[in-house]
């Protein structure tokens, strides 16, 4: 299966910690996060593919594709965020970072090239939950903008 998996800027208290910056912790140590509410959580499984999208206010841009290398579970952790993060965020896989684009592909340069995004004025409302199903068709499409920016 194909997915977007969705990061956005997360409020912390009095704190803000970046999208960019959780997706970077994350993809250098080849793990990915979830909570017990995410969305297709229980479709999620090895092998599976992701295209990893930050969102917000400044970003809403797709950056890196990955694979999922094994099963979601609660893994024992030690990284460097913030650890009431990770007490929301306690189930994880360890993935395979494929590539990381060296420019990120704006959702507004490749929305009218994509079938899951039906309403192109309000795309926004797409990338609301934390993951998406796509087909592969869209997954490709957005591969190959990732991968002509290298």
């Amino acid at each position: 299966m194909y997915y977007i998996f969705i990061v956005n800027d997360y409020m912390l208290g009095d704190q803000v910690i970046p999208g960019k910056e959780i997706v970077d912790k994350l993809l250098n140590n080849n793990i990915w996060l979830f909570h017990s509410g995410t969305p297709n959580l229980k479709k999620i499984k090895p092998k599976d593919e992701a295209i990893i999208y930050i969102a917000g206010k400044g970003n809403r841009f797709f950056y890196a594709n990955i694979i999922v290398e094994d099963q979601i579970k609660e893994y024992s952790l030690n990284m460097d965020i913030d650890d009431k993060f990770l007490d929301m965020f306690y189930l994880s896989c360890p993935i395979q970072v494929i590539n990381i684009w060296s420019k990120p592909v704006y959702i507004h340069d490749i929305k009218e090239k994509l079938n899951f995004i039906t309403d192109k004025k309000n795309y926004g409302l797409f990338f609301r939950q934390s993951t998406k199903i796509i087909n592969k068709e869209d997954y490709h499409k957005i591969i190959e903008q990732g991968n002509n920016q290298n």
